[in-house]
């Protein structure tokens, strides 16, 4: 089967978008230039054209949804689509390294706090050496819901812009790590310790870090490390750094929002109860909190985000004063990947000030 993300499913569905529509045109035409049709040969004449017409606009549709699709990175497989694939989904990462571009490994992280095991990307710079005298910064990068750890990798060409960065002196180099954010599909979780539930903020506050803490030449949870998230990650990375001041340096959210989402998608999080709901909202534990506890926030929003752009003026409002809190805010394009991952350089290099030296 085709992959849902593909480019030779693109193309087929526009290619057959346009022969739909060129065989309603040819038939029309045919039709204008021909003497009136025995009834049976007429009745298939017209069956003919009506199938044609919408098959064209629904082809078209298609492609239209896939190009959409592919920009905003919603699903990422046909089971994801459709909701009928496993719990868990093979992660592959063929083709989103080029070489001397480092490296990528899967890894399979249990999760302490829900018995869950689910998989992540590590990212592992050019020349990266387990020996080194000095230990690895981390970024931990959080998708969005629904996504994958690849598709937010290959969408924010994240292997390349780091590389970059590195190779110019701009970043020393570090380690990053991709989780998958929807531990529980297809729940949106909105990485909140359910009671009675899933604990997902505790697998990416305390079970992804823990791991590769222990398996990579990275420093310990803290300063040294970054946090990056879109969309549905972006509320995650500002929900950790406001509930947790001092596990990570800095958080940047990319498109976020700042109170937890309730819809079908989520079901009861909560319980009903307000005090939970208010304790997973990044505004309310700034506010409760009295700011980040040393750590630093970077909130980075587009004005014609018309799903963010709020509660992001509501955020930017609220820690106008804070030196900690640092704002990016670009005036056209709305929620897509191509918008934001252009400041995903600024972004590395602005986390990394809160690095040891």
């Amino acid at each position: 089967m085709l992959s849902l993300t593909g480019r030779p499913l693109l193309v087929l569905t526009i290619i057959l978008a346009v022969v739909a529509i060129l065989g309603l045109v040819f038939l029309v035409l045919r039709a204008s230039g021909m003497p009136p049709m025995a009834r049976r040969r007429r009745v298939a004449f017209v069956v003919a054209a009506a199938v044609l017409a919408l098959l064209g606009p629904a082809f078209a549709v298609g492609a239209t949804a896939l190009v959409v699709n592919n920009d905003y990175g919603f699903y990422t497989s046909w089971a994801d689509l459709t909701g009928s694939g496993p719990a868990q989904v093979a992660i592959t990462t063929g083709s989103l390294v080029r070489p001397g571009q480092g490296t990528l490994e899967v890894r399979t992280v249990h999760a302490h706090a829900g018995g869950l095991d689910d998989r992540v990307i590590v990212w592992l710079p050019p020349g990266y050496d387990p020996h080194a005298a000095r230990a690895y910064p981390v970024v931990m990068f959080l998708p969005g819901q629904p996504s994958s750890p690849q598709g937010t990798f290959r969408h924010f060409q994240f292997a390349r812009i780091a590389t970059q960065l590195v190779q110019n002196h701009q970043l020393p180099p570090f380690v990053a790590v991709f989780p998958t954010l929807m531990i529980s599909p297809p729940r949106d979780t909105e990485c909140t310790n359910i009671p009675g539930g899933i604990q997902a903020e505790s697998w990416l506050n305390t079970d992804v870090p823990a791991y590769v803490a222990s398996q990579y030449h990275v420093q310990q949870p803290g300063p040294d490390w970054s946090l990056i998230g879109w969309s549905t990650g972006g509320f995650c990375a500002a929900k950790l750094v406001t509930a947790h001041p001092g596990r990570f340096g800095s958080a940047t959210a990319f498109g976020g929002y700042f109170n937890p989402i309730q819809d079908q998608t989520t079901g009861n999080l909560f319980g009903g109860l307000p005090q939970l709901y208010d304790q997973n909202s990044p505004l309310w534990l700034y506010r409760h909190n009295g700011g980040l506890g040393g750590s630093r926030l970077l909130v980075v929003a587009g004005r014609q985000d018309a799903e963010t752009w709020r509660e992001s003026q509501q955020m930017l409002a609220l820690t106008s004063q804070d030196p900690n809190v640092s704002h990016l805010v670009f005036p056209t394009g709305g929620h897509n990947y191509k918008n934001y991952r252009s400041y995903l350089g600024q972004a590395l290099v602005w986390g990394a000030r809160s690095w040891s030296r």
